[in-house]
């Protein structure tokens, strides 16, 4: 399988770790609620892990330990991930957070540094 790091932007914003593979448009958004990570993706399937964020740095450049490490749950669709989120003690606020993240802010110097770097290497392939 191709490495995803070849092509992943990362920021970290509000507690929020977004990773964005550029070349194939996936995005992965994961943050640390009630000692269980939630992860959110763009593409409607989402899971809760019982790791830390610290953890992350762990993956080996394919997402594989990100999504199936200390995996608690899968969840399809924003409704779902709604009604599982209180049974790990998020709370109204949190959930809500969740729910709303920001997909599309791509708007931080890291992100375009990070978007130059990937297309000069796509350039030269």
């Amino acid at each position: 399988m191709e490495k995803l790091k070849k092509y992943e932007i990362k920021t970290v914003e509000n507690g929020w770790t977004r990773l964005e593979n550029y070349r194939y448009g996936y995005v992965v958004a994961i943050k640390e609620f009630q000692g269980i990570c939630v992860n959110i993706t763009n593409f409607s399937s989402h899971s809760l892990h019982n790791y830390s964020i610290a953890d992350l740095e762990k993956d080996n450049g394919d997402w594989s330990y990100i999504f199936d490490e200390k995996l608690l749950e899968r969840v399809d669709g924003e409704d779902n991930l709604k009604n599982v989120l209180p049974k790990y003690h998020l709370t109204d606020e949190e959930i809500a957070e969740v729910i709303s993240y920001d997909f599309d802010d791509e708007d931080s110097e890291s992100y375009n540094l990070q978007v130059q770097r990937i297309r000069a290497h796509m350039e030269n392939e």
